[in-house]
Formats: structure tokens, C-alpha cells, sequence
């Protein structure tokens, strides 16, 4: 076997501008004495690998960099989904398809597990893989700290605020790097590696096409470069195999060429040539290019800076066999529902593509307002918690009928409408008749949880949709914000609930009217300005974190029945242990949401399938519904 016939010698790197706050637990040469050729072995896949594709140099120190900035350099990067509602990071719309490089972390753990089993971590070896990609295609080598431990979670989820968009602008990009403890310039620096990138069509087609509403054409992108970039990137192309590489000349080197490129305004990206625009990143982009040698060197220590962001060290995380697995599931410490009647994969064989459909279309408006995500799990419980989960506060009010949206609990605060009808529209093209409004709704509040952190779960379905809408059953069945703490436990206890669960639930309020609507409208004294609301947490967090519960014992409750929640000893005890174990929460709160959207719920021959969500069906259209089995 090749590997053991590998001379295991220490290889002398050079060490350029080493970090100084090298993490503790960190050490080069970590391996010295429990697997002495783990390096050897790493750098061996990378070489054999780049003779057959120099490629993958560039894709390995690109899921460097998208691990790190996603929980930290932790190998989450690595772990594959585990179901559609379990979506790991490597599937997020920033990885897939474009990340590559993956059969060399798993080639080198292969050997390595064969070797020296359970020692090394798939976080050490991408760390490894990207310095000698780095090294290979010709920039300056270092010494890479090791003993980072492997993370156990991966949420796609986590991606869309960690990574940036290629369409950021310089301030976008100064501040999501400043998040990550980098500076301005090192962000510049880290830039540098798309010279021996390429990239998919999509992050840059808009440049090419539909620039703005006055040109099709992005200005600042180089005439004769766009002309090329058209004749590969074809308008309405939409094979997923055309890919360009991100320096025009394709040297494949660790060059100063991409800020050569930008200063020729052939950079490719929106999020590249915008470094033209602010002043301090502009004269770093001419210093790089006329100094090639010191961007070189720049770059090597900004990439031993970024290997050592957030790792886990001794005890925490765990040394995966496997690194595209992990040991631990959160799917699979989920969830405890049992019901007889639930289904899911209700709509396998009738319409396959559904629960995608309505991922697409929550993905969409959380992309346009990210308030969207926490207004459609309240929109979810606010359905479920008047006449079942029927769909009911969807349907519009009718002269001779006030529906429910119009209730004064739920109009103007309850959003995330548009969402379900784009997804009712979708699915009503391909499946006519099919998927009820209610399981639209139910699917679009989980994946509302998984987009900002929290953990998926599978959504039994086969709901049917309701005909009745009152605004009157509002009045009794929606928690008002004034109740105390016996109130709320009888309120939840009527649905079943207890009062853990009904301390479970509240958990989302924390989300803010910027980020998400769980909103609270606050009158100034005079105003009749509808429009004025107040944040429930200014901290903006998604569903992974437990910051109500801290607000709470802040004594920051926006509510009246927030802070009740300290008045009795239970749930202030409930409110603690949530906001010290926000883990322990998310996983709580993904078991309530079942639980809530199998209240009360039509099934079988009861309700209907509406056509349209805001309308109750026509005599007509009752006539040619589909009937479906039970949950």
C-alpha cells in the first residue's frame, strides 16, 4: 500500500508573518507522535489530485474559507444532508454545486484512518489540503496549528448569513469580514485567492443581462470581458456544468492578477470590482498588483489567521470516522411525535416536488426580508391555534364576512402571505388540486426555523383546508399580550399544551421586526401611524438562539406576558434553564411546533383543497377535488 510505504519526514515549511494570538490548544507539529505522516499524507492527495485537476487547488481553499465562516473551522462543511428537512451546509445555494474538493479530504482521511485510526480530524486535514493548495499553486507556504475537533452540526441555514454574496457591496463585505475579527485589508487579501478560482454563471449573469432598469449591461465590467463572458455564459443558459474562471488569463497561479483584473475592471464579481469604490480598498488593490510578492505573504498570514476561527479543542466536538457523517444527528434527536394518523411524505407519489416548491419560495422572501421567516411561524401558530390547522387566517374577508387576518391580533403585524400564494401558485401549475393551503403553511414555518438556525423537522402531512373564517374566534382563541402566567398556562393547557411547551413556544418572540415579525406596535401618544413598531430583541438572532429568554430576565419582556414569566417559580425556572442551554431549547421547540400543527386538523373527506389560499372554493371547484388519505 502506497501510504505505508510514504518516508514519513518532517517537512520544513516556510513561515511567513505567523499570527500572534494563536489559539492555546492550537499547535504546529500537533501530530508529531500520535500520526507523524498526517501532513505527509494530506499533502500527497492534494498533489495527486491537482496533477489531475489544478482545480481543485483553488475548491480546497475555498471550502477552507466556507468552513470557517460557517460555526467556525469545524468541518461542518463536510457533513452531508440527512433528509430534505435536514439540509447540511454543503447543500446550501452558496456550496452546491460550486464547491469541489471534497474527494481529497475523504481520500486523506481514508489513508489516514487506516493508519492512525480516530486521531486525526477532517477540520486539520481541509486545514492542511488548503495551505498545501496554497503552496502548490504557487504562494508561500506555513506552518498549520493543529488539534481542531470536528463539529457536530451542519445547517445549510447557517450559511446565509455567515458567507458573502457575490453581489456585496465594499461595506457589506468590510462588515461581514469585521463580524469574523478580520480587518478591511485582510479582507482584500483573503480576495485574492479568486485568482485561481472560477465560477458558476449565476453570481455574475446579472452584470451581464439585467444590470438595472436603465442598462443590461453592468458599466464597470470591461466591454470587451463581458463580450466573452456572454459567449460562455449564454443569456437563459441553463446547463449547471458552464463554469469560467475568474482570472481571464487562467494561469492558475497564486499571482497578484486578480487585482490586476479589477484595476482593468475585469473583475468578475459585483463583490470584486467593487473594491474600486471605496478609497482605503482601492489603494490596497493597486499595492497588491504592483507588489505581488507581499500580497503573497499578506495572504499566508490571513489564511493562518482564518484556520483558527472559532475551532474546537479538547474535549468538545468529537474525531469523525467518516467526514462526510457525523455522529451525531439533529434530525435524530428529534423528535418524540408519534401519532397514528401522521404521514410524512404525505405528497411522495402526488406531487414529489412540494415540500421543495415551498423551501423555494420561503428561501425567496427570506432573501428579500428576512422578517418573512419569523412572520410565517407566527403565522403557523396564529392558523393553528383558531379552529385547528386549516388554513383559515389565510382566507380574505368578504363583505358579508370579517375573516380572521383581519383580526386586530393579526392586522396589520401578520405577514408572510405572499409567500404561501407564490407557493400555492407553483404547486397549483404542476399538481392542480393537490396540496392543501394548511400544509403550505406547516411546511413554510418549519423551513422559516431551519433558514435562521433552528433545527428541522419532518412535517407530517395531509391537512385539508378549512371553509369557515371569523374573526370573532380570534378573540378567544389567540393569547393576548396582557395575560399573566396562569392565564397563559390555561390559554396553551385548552390546546393541549403544557406549560414548558407554552414557555417552549414563546421562544420565537425574539426575533425582531427587522429580521422577523413577532412585532409589537407601540403608539406613540397622538400617532395614528400604523407603521410604527418596536423590536422584540434589537440582537436580531434566528431560531438557534435563546435570546428572548435572556431579554426576559433582563427584564427586557416587551409584553405584559413576557415578564410574567418570572411571577411564577416553574416557568422562571424554565425561563433560565433556556436561556443557559439554548441547544437544549431548539431542540424543545421544533417537538412543540409538530405538536401545534397537528391541532385539530382536517383530514380525509372534511374541509377542502382550496384552489387559491385567500378564497373559500366555488361549488365548482369542491366538485373536482381530489380526495386524499389521512394524516
Amino acid at each position: 500500500m502506497r501510504s505505508r510505504k510514504l518516508t514519513c519526514v518532517s517537512i520544513t515549511l516556510i513561515v511567513v508573518l505567523l499570527c500572534q494570538n494563536v489559539h492555546s490548544q492550537l499547535q504546529a507539529g500537533f501530530y508529531r507522535n500520535s500520526c507523524d505522516c498526517a501532513e505527509s499524507i494530506v499533502k500527497d492527495e492534494v498533489r495527486n489530485s491537482f496533477i489531475k485537476d489544478q482545480g481543485v487547488a483553488a475548491g480546497l481553499v475555498r471550502l477552507h474559507f466556507h468552513d470557517c465562516f460557517v460555526r467556525g473551522c469545524d468541518a461542518s462543511v463536510l457533513i452531508d444532508s440527512t433528509s430534505p428537512s435536514n439540509q447540511a451546509e454543503k447543500d446550501a445555494p452558496a456550496n452546491n454545486p460550486s464547491l469541489r474538493g471534497f474527494e481529497v479530504i475523504d481520500n486523506a482521511k481514508a489513508r489516514l484512518e487506516a493508519i492512525c485510526k480516530g486521531v486525526v480530524s477532517c477540520a486539520d486535514i481541509l486545514a492542511f489540503a488548503a495551505r498545501d493548495s496554497v503552496e502548490i499553486s504557487g504562494g508561500i507556504g506555513y506552518d498549520v496549528p493543529a488539534g481542531r475537533r470536528d463539529g457536530k452540526i451542519s445547517l445549510a441555514s447557517d450559511t446565509f448569513t455567515n458567507l458573502p454574496s457575490p453581489f456585496f457591496n465594499v461595506d457589506q463585505l468590510t462588515q461581514l469580514f469585521a463580524n469574523k475579527g478580520f480587518t478591511q485589508e485582510e479582507m482584500v487579501t483573503l480576495s485574492g485567492a479568486h485568482v485561481i478560482g472560477r465560477s458558476h454563471c449565476t453570481p455574475f449573469s446579472n452584470r451581464l443581462y439585467n444590470f438595472s432598469g436603465t442598462t443590461s449591461q453592468d458599466p464597470s465590467l470591461d466591454p470587451i470581458y463581458a463580450s466573452q463572458l456572454k459567449q460562455q455564459c449564454p443569456q437563459g443558459s441553463t446547463n449547471p456544468n458552464l463554469v469560467v474562471p475568474m482570472d481571464p488569463s487562467s494561469l492558475g497561479t497564486m499571482d497578484a492578477g486578480y487585482y490586476t483584473n479589477i484595476l482593468a475592471n475585469q473583475g468578475l464579481f459585483t463583490s470584486d470590482q467593487t473594491l474600486l469604490t471605496n478609497a482605503a480598498t482601492a489603494i490596497q488593490v493597486n499595492q497588491n498588483a504592483r507588489n505581488a510578492k507581499l500580497w503573497r505573504s499578506k495572504f499566508a498570514s490571513a489564511m493562518l489567521k482564518m484556520g483558527q476561527l472559532d475551532v474546537l479543542t479538547g474535549n468538545a466536538g468529537e474525531i469523525r470516522s467518516n467526514c462526510s457523517e457525523c455522529a451525531f444527528s439533529a434530525s435524530s434527536r428529534l423528535l418524540w411525535i408519534s401519532s397514528k394518523k401522521k404521514k410524512v411524505g404525505f405528497y411522495g407519489n402526488s406531487c414529489g416536488s412540494s415540500e421543495t416548491i415551498v423551501k423555494d419560495e420561503v428561501r425567496k422572501g427570506f432573501y428579500r426580508d428576512q422578517g418573512v421567516a419569523a412572520g410565517l411561524v407566527r403565522l403557523h401558530f396564529h392558523d393553528c391555534f383558531v379552529k385547528g390547522c386549516d388554513g383559515s387566517v389565510l382566507v380574505d374577508s368578504t363583505p358579508g364576512n370579517s375573516a380572521e387576518k383581519d383580526s386586530p391580533a393579526n392586522d396589520p403585524s401578520l405577514q408572510g402571505y405572499e409567500v404561501i400564494d407564490s407557493a400555492k401558485a407553483r404547486l397549483e401549475a404542476m399538481c392542480k388540486g393537490v396540496v392543501s393551503c394548511a400544509d403550505i403553511v406547516a411546511f413554510a414555518a418549519r423551513d422559516s426555523i431551519v433558514i435562521t438556525g433552528g433545527l428541522g423537522y419532518e412535517v407530517p402531512a395531509g391537512r385539508r383546508d378549512g371553509r369557515i373564517s371569523q374573526v370573532s374566534e380570534t378573540f378567544t382563541n389567540l393569547p393576548p399580550p396582557t395575560l399573566n402566567v396562569d392565564q397563559l398556562t390555561q390559554a396553551f393547557a385548552k390546546k393541549g399544551f403544557t406549560q414548558e411547551e407554552m414557555v417552549t413556544l414563546t421562544g420565537p418572540k425574539f426575533r425582531s421586526h427587522v429580521c422577523g415579525s413577532v412585532e409589537a406596535e407601540v403608539v406613540h401618544k397622538g400617532s395614528k401611524n400604523p407603521n410604527l413598531v418596536v423590536p422584540m430583541n434589537s440582537d436580531c438572532p434566528g431560531f438557534g438562539d435563546a435570546g428572548y429568554y435572556r431579554g426576559v430576565l433582563a427584564n427586557r419582556g416587551l409584553f405584559t406576558s413576557d415578564q410574567t414569566l418570572l411571577a411564577n417559580a416553574a416557568t422562571a425556572n424554565q425561563v433560565i434553564k433556556n436561556a443557559r442551554n439554548p441547544q437544549a431549547w431548539r431542540l424543545k421547540f421544533p417537538a412543540a411546533m409538530l405538536k401545534m400543527g397537528q391541532l385539530d386538523v382536517l383530514t380525509g373527506n372534511a374541509g377542502e383543497i382550496r384552489t387559491k389560499c385567500r378564497v373559500i372554493n366555488s361549488k365548482r371547484e369542491r366538485g373536482m377535488l381530489q380526495t386524499h388519505t389521512t394524516l
